[in-house]
């Protein structure tokens, strides 16, 4: 499998990553009318060099201040709980060879909320529809849309998938660096898709699959690319992704939904409902998505 890892310091345009013609391009000083043009709208993944240099978490959320803020908070990893400030010491401590348990993940919104504000959403990642009412709340039931994660060296992602329900993933380093493994969505019949759950592949080992149970993964080309302090990777609608931390590293990681990915949102929303209840589904999201058009349009957003 070819795969080219970026280096840091690379100018604005320059390409971060490549595999069999695709290219995932560095950029600064994006305006949203170009994002939009250019990335969001086809779905072309691209890594934004300054789309965070506002942001105060990029010089107050360090390992220390989580520690001493929240150390004796309770978070949960795989099966297993730990105290935020211990689990912290042990991530630290770990190695490639020993990594600590990944993901460490930090639901914003309902745990620290206070954190929401040092991570303010600029603008190439607006509008968003995720908290409108017009959309039934069992469509984003159990969607956490601003996660923080925490990674020590070696620590890999569980599994290879692309976002939930199909909403663009902005994922945001602040502390380290992390390695991304990206698959085209027309490489979907080479990742093995959960019959289930098709947003989530079922291989095992993905970053090093074992090919006489996965053979379709011989196929698969992957593009990796490496993100460091004040990047930010933009991953749209149904590219395949995973990752691992390359250093101890802290990362932010938001979604969104507006009217480029809102047929792939009704899709994956619908895809588990038969008969009439898929109907229903389809027209209440429908009527959804031309009121918040509408909406969108008077206050000059798209």
């Amino acid at each position: 499998m070819q795969s080219l890892v970026s280096e840091r310091g690379m100018s604005a345009g320059s390409t971060t990553g490549t595999s069999d013609g695709v290219t995932v391009e560095r950029r600064a000083g994006l305006s949203r009318e170009e994002f939009i043009r250019r990335y969001r709208n086809p779905r072309v993944p691209v890594v934004v060099t300054d789309a965070t240099r506002d942001w105060p978490a990029l010089t107050k959320l360090t390992f220390a201040f989580l520690k001493e803020r929240w150390g004796e908070r309770e978070v949960v990893i795989g099966n297993k709980k730990y105290k935020l400030g211990e689990f912290i010491e042990l991530l630290l401590s770990s190695t490639r060879e020993k990594p600590a348990p990944y993901p460490c993940k930090l639901n914003v919104r309902k745990e620290f909320a206070e954190l929401a504000a040092d991570f303010p959403r600029y603008d190439l990642a607006t509008p968003d529809r995720i908290g409108s009412p017009l959309i039934p709340r069992r469509c984003l039931d159990g969607n956490y849309d601003l996660e923080v994660f925490l990674g020590g060296p070696g620590g890999e992602f569980p599994y290879l998938h692309y976002d939930y329900l199909g909403l663009f993933a902005y994922i945001n380093m602040i502390v380290g660096e992390k390695e991304f493994t990206i698959y085209t969505p027309d490489q979907t019949p080479y990742l093995y898709p959960d019959s289930n759950a098709r947003w989530v592949s079922t291989v095992a080992n993905h970053h090093q699959p074992d090919l006489a149970k996965y053979p379709l993964m011989a196929m698969a080309r992957p593009v990796k690319v490496a993100l460091g302090p004040g990047e930010t990777l933009f991953i749209p609608s149904g590219w395949w992704h995973t990752a691992r931390s390359l250093t101890p590293s802290i990362s932010v990681a938001f979604d969104q939904l507006c009217s480029s990915n809102w047929d792939f949102f009704v899709d994956e929303c619908c895809w588990t409902r038969s008969g009439w209840k898929k109907g229903m589904m389809r027209a209440l999201l429908a009527g959804a998505g031309l009121l918040l058009g509408a909406k969108e349009r008077a206050r000059g957003e798209r």
